[in-house]
């Protein structure tokens, strides 16, 4: 059996991305009411997407978003809640099927704030940014795990008998109770090791 979804972006990339990240983080102190206006244009193009995803046949929508490196988050709570989250629940108000948020690097220090929003999975747990056993235990009755099998080296430098030991200790540890898709910590790249 197979899933379909539909990927999008809550707005936050799309202004990062327009701006940079470092004009953004100036222009915050700077110009705030010209961030709040560049992330609600995205985030109400975003949310019309999505009126039209809801309509089609498909089983999730998987948001991509990114919000940190693998040390910490771009802003601290306060700024997300001010600059990011008000944008982006324009977009997540308006998904009416299941859907997944991701993220790279460490989100951890506004992870409560960005399961406000509501998503039913959260990818990818990246490791060395995240504890999985941490997010499982403080978050796996909140929202499905989804990832962290390394791609740093397991799935590009290990073994097909490195990556099962990983798949099988996560399913182990983690998929305990249910709650956790085993998934790559990132997106698959081209050098991976195709066994």
């Amino acid at each position: 059996d197979y899933a379909v979804f539909a990927g999008i972006r809550l707005g936050t990339a799309s202004t990062l991305e327009s701006m940079g990240l470092e004009a953004f983080s100036v222009m915050m102190f700077e110009d705030p009411d010209l961030v709040k206006e560049i992330h609600r244009r995205f985030s109400e193009w975003s949310a019309q997407v999505v009126e039209n995803l809801n309509k089609l046949d498909i089983d999730f929508i998987w948001a991509y978003d990114d919000h940190a490196d693998s040390r910490a988050p771009w802003v601290n709570m306060e700024m997300y809640e001010e600059f990011i989250q008000p944008y982006q629940m324009i977009v997540a108000r308006q998904i009416k099927k299941p859907w997944v948020f991701h993220s790279d690097g460490n989100v951890l220090p506004i992870l409560d704030g960005l399961l406000k929003l509501g998503m039913n999975g959260l990818h990818p747990i990246q490791p060395g940014a995240m504890d999985i056993n941490r997010i499982k235990k403080e978050y796996g009755d909140k929202v499905c795990i989804i990832g962290n099998i390394d791609l740093d080296y397991t799935l590009t430098l290990g073994t097909p008998e490195e990556v099962e030991i990983e798949v099988k200790d996560r399913i182990e540890k983690i998929g305990r109770g249910g709650g956790y898709i085993i998934s790559s910590a990132n997106s698959i790249t081209n050098y991976c090791k195709l066994e």
